[in-house]
């Protein structure tokens, strides 16, 4: 059996190998699947050193391609320590979480940084809580002695069989009930999004959860060919309030004016 104290450690090293490797893997799949949503770093970074007057992209893919190799450098350095922590080799995989808990610190201070350049205070406070949790993980995994460690040993009593029993039955009811609602809404995702007409040449699209920028241009030309009598003079984009993220939509409305079409004779 495992000793307790291992098992806290084998945690600490799960969670930040699939921490980072889940990371990278956002990197390289930045877009949206069935069962994953990726992030599209490349605009956000676009975005934050526009706003310094640096319009050229090659500063984003610059400062994304570090990141991601920073990235790529701790998910193999916290791999190296699980791999040698399994193995039974103490020393060796406490040397590589050393080096990968320097890395990860090093990278969540570069994001510090970049914050306060960039005016981010949100993601400023995160990366300095994910900052001091790197510490405390590099605390717990190294100073935590094993002499004293008590063998887990798992009983079944008659409680722990009612919880599982009870923990399975939500399990699985919230995972068919998940799974009949992702059969039923997922298509919205890639589908156009039809507009209602609000007031006069004004339309209303209400997009979807995980909706993204093909949505908008398949919505758009398809309104477009649906409506060949109206032009299209202005898109407006509902306020900060309603677009936020912790809104799960967006609010997009366009004005339209009627025009005569010109047959052919």
């Amino acid at each position: 059996m495992m000793k307790e104290k291992n098992i806290l450690r084998f945690s600490i090293l799960f969670y930040w190998t699939f921490f980072w490797g889940l990371s990278v893997l956002d990197k390289i799949i930045p877009d949206v699947h069935h069962l994953w949503v990726g992030k599209d770093f490349f605009a956000l970074f676009v975005k934050f050193f526009g706003s310094l007057g640096l319009k050229d992209p090659i500063f984003a893919t610059l400062a994304l391609a570090f990141v991601s190799s920073l990235e790529g450098l701790n998910f193999v350095f916290y791999l190296m320590a699980s791999i040698h922590f399994l193995k039974g080799n103490e020393s060796k995989s406490q040397k590589w979480f050393f080096r990968a808990i320097f890395t990860s610190i090093t990278l969540f201070s570069l994001f510090s940084i970049a914050d306060q350049v960039f005016g981010d205070r949100f993601q400023l406070l995160e990366h300095g809580l994910f900052w001091l949790i790197l510490i405390a993980s590099w605390i717990l995994f190294k100073y935590i002695s094993n002499s004293d460690g008590k063998l887990l040993e798992f009983k079944v009593d008659k409680g722990l069989k009612i919880a599982i029993a009870i923990g399975v039955l939500i399990t699985a009811g919230a995972s068919i009930s998940i799974i009949d609602f992702s059969s039923k809404t997922f298509t919205n995702v890639s589908a156009p999004v039809k507009g209602i007409e609000v007031i006069d040449d004004v339309y209303k699209f209400d997009f979807p959860f995980l909706a993204d920028k093909l949505v908008w241009e398949t919505t758009i030309n398809t309104f477009k060919e649906n409506h060949p009598e109206l032009k299209i003079n202005y898109i407006y984009t509902g306020p900060s309030e309603l677009n936020s993220k912790k809104k799960t939509h967006m609010l997009l409305y366009v004005f339209t004016e009627e025009v005569k079409l010109i047959k052919d004779n």
